[in-house]
């Protein structure tokens, strides 16, 4: 079914949801290893914590997108606001262990600090997919998604550069909590914003689970990104901690360089709206090499002595992705029937999270040597790039 005027007006609403959005989960992303490490937690214990929290999700990923292609995208996405709400508030309040990792798990507040950590959630490719069947028009509204976004990420790391000015006048782990708590009205105002969001009429659902040409599709993306799901795991979940073991910068330095990173995919996302007219060869192209250039860049950052150094590829990596991930998207899903977006979508972000659980290796790792995890996670994308483009391309006849 077409969409109508009624989506376009109300987009603005999900843009909205998807910025504060960004906002509380960017910082908690961020804060989360650090707050632990604050509380004397070891890396290998915060490794395991995060291998509990990545399983967590990639289950409640796969409920909440099939849920989406029986009631709806929207109303998966509002009933999926609710987990990372619980968790903040619980954050906020709460300095007990146990309470913590409860919090962390249910919230699924853990994972990669990039600058389009808060902006795609269960439910959200789906809908948008949904409600725009162009190609052009698809990727047009993800990469409008994406870079407000990663525009609004930039006040996720400027809270935790906020922090460092907070330990003066109420201490470590105050400052903590108390952003904490800010981040948990954002994630408020998100909820209430897609409220007001329109869906286009979806499909009945006539299959238990998905199609067998959306099953056979969404097999050739999980194939393609197992490489690239546990390279990220290994590399980026603790990165924030990575940083400052490494070179033993602080917390405010640390938020002040992801805040530039998420400036720049936000400005990458917004060029590659502008390239919405690409062809399926080269949007496959983009999403492909864009993949392996962000391999190289951690392979780059691994071996760069200097922080400052480290500092730049990683922000030149933040513009890969952003320019990147809206092409991505779209191919994720052409292959796929309109009843399966939510189930194809979660069942390929399963995937990616699962084998993101290699970010309980990463403390292990870390405590071996601090350059190997993102030495090896850099190499494990750089090969997912390849495998992307190896799957993903059309084979061509023999004889043309």
């Amino acid at each position: 079914m077409k969409n109508t005027d009624g989506e376009e007006r109300t987009f603005k609403f999900f843009l909205i949801s998807r910025a504060t959005r960004s906002i509380s989960l960017i910082f908690v992303t961020l804060a989360l290893p650090l707050y632990l490490f604050a509380l004397h937690y070891n890396i290998i214990s915060i490794g395991i914590i995060y291998f509990v929290i990545m399983s967590f999700n990639a289950v409640l990923s796969l409920l909440l997108g099939a849920l989406g292609d029986r009631v709806g995208y929207k109303k998966s996405l509002i009933i999926g606001e609710f987990f990372p709400l619980t968790a903040l508030i619980m954050l906020a309040l709460s300095t007990n262990f146990f309470v913590i990792v409860i919090a962390a798990v249910i919230g699924g507040i853990a994972g990669i600090a990039g600058g389009m950590r808060g902006t795609f959630s269960p439910g959200s490719t789906a809908l948008i997919v949904s409600n725009w069947e162009e190609q052009k028009e698809r990727v047009k509204k993800l990469a409008q998604t994406t870079y407000v976004g990663s525009g609004f990420a930039i006040f996720g790391g400027l809270l935790l550069y906020l922090r460092s000015f907070l330990i003066n006048s109420i201490g470590d782990i105050l400052s903590f909590r108390l952003l904490f708590g800010f981040s948990a009205f954002m994630i408020l105002i998100s909820l209430i914003s897609l409220l007001f969001v329109t869906e286009v009429r979806r499909p009945k659902k006539t299959t238990r689970v998905m199609k067998k040409e959306s099953a056979k599709y969404s097999l050739r993306i999980i194939t393609a990104n197992l490489f690239n799901g546990f390279g990220m795991g290994v590399a980026l979940p603790l990165l924030p901690l990575w940083f400052e073991l490494r070179f033993g910068v602080d917390t405010g330095l640390i938020g002040i360089i992801y805040t530039i990173s998420y400036a720049a995919t936000a400005i990458a996302a917004y060029l590659a709206s502008k390239r919405a007219y690409l062809t399926k060869f080269s949007i496959v192209f983009t999403a492909s090499y864009t993949r392996t250039l962000q391999g190289a860049m951690l392979i780059i950052i691994a071996f760069s002595p200097l922080f400052i150094l480290s500092s730049v590829f990683f922000m030149i990596r933040s513009f890969i992705a952003g320019f990147g991930s809206p092409s991505r998207s779209a191919v994720n899903m052409s292959g796929v029937n309109s009843q399966d977006y939510g189930t194809a979508s979660s069942v390929m972000g399963v995937a990616n999270r699962v084998s993101q659980t290699s970010s309980g290796l990463s403390g292990y790792l870390m405590d071996i040597s601090l350059p190997f995890p993102v030495l090896l996670g850099g190499l494990l994308q750089t090969i997912g790039g390849f495998v992307y483009y190896r799957v993903l391309t059309p084979k061509r006849k023999k004889g043309l």
